[in-house]
């Protein structure tokens, strides 16, 4: 992001925010870019693969009528992401990358899920594995699994208070069930 000719503070390398993750750039194998299209309301994923030289677009629910505009959304943001490299001498080019639609990944049998899609596509394709219908058999599980990710993370400061509200208003009996 450039204003006025010079860096926009938030992106300096050496005193912002950003600064701790830019390093981390460097020696980044994959990008996720969750990517919403507000037309239906969806989310959908891009993944920026620097190892193999490739862009993959996971969308959980395609369609035809959006199939145009998601692609060339994912277009805009790799030339922001290409500027943003340049500008901060990340040493990534992107340009030559390839980009296409993941194949055989799960789709969607609702209008509502697909955020939960975007987030078990990063989980499951950071390590390289593509993910199959199969894979949602149990869905519920997969909502406790996320929710129990999210709050038991490291990085959560609120994750005691939940954890003690959850603890003294469910039974013994439950909190196994959900945690199961």
């Amino acid at each position: 992001m450039i204003l006025c000719g010079s860096p926009h503070p938030f992106f300096d390398r050496k005193t912002s925010i950003v600064s701790k993750y830019i390093s981390e750039l460097d020696d980044c194998e994959k990008l996720f870019i969750p990517m919403h299209d507000d037309c239906p309301g969806h989310w959908y994923l891009c993944v920026i693969d620097f190892k193999h030289f490739d862009i993959q677009i996971l969308d959980s629910l395609r369609s035809k009528s959006r199939d145009e505009f998601r692609f060339k959304s994912v277009k805009i943001v790799v030339e922001f992401c290409q500027t943003f490299f340049k500008l901060y001498d990340i040493g990534k080019d992107v340009f030559q990358f390839s980009i296409d639609w993941a194949p055989s990944i799960s789709t969607q049998d609702n209008g509502w899920d697909c955020g939960v899609h975007v987030i078990r596509h990063m989980q499951r394709f950071k390590n390289g594995d593509s993910m199959m219908s199969s894979d949602f058999c149990n869905f519920v599980k997969i909502l406790r699994e996320i929710a129990c990710d999210l709050v038991l993370h490291e990085g959560n400061r609120e994750k005691q208070t939940i954890v003690a509200i959850v603890c003294t208003k469910t039974s013994t009996r439950a909190m196994k069930k959900l945690l199961l």
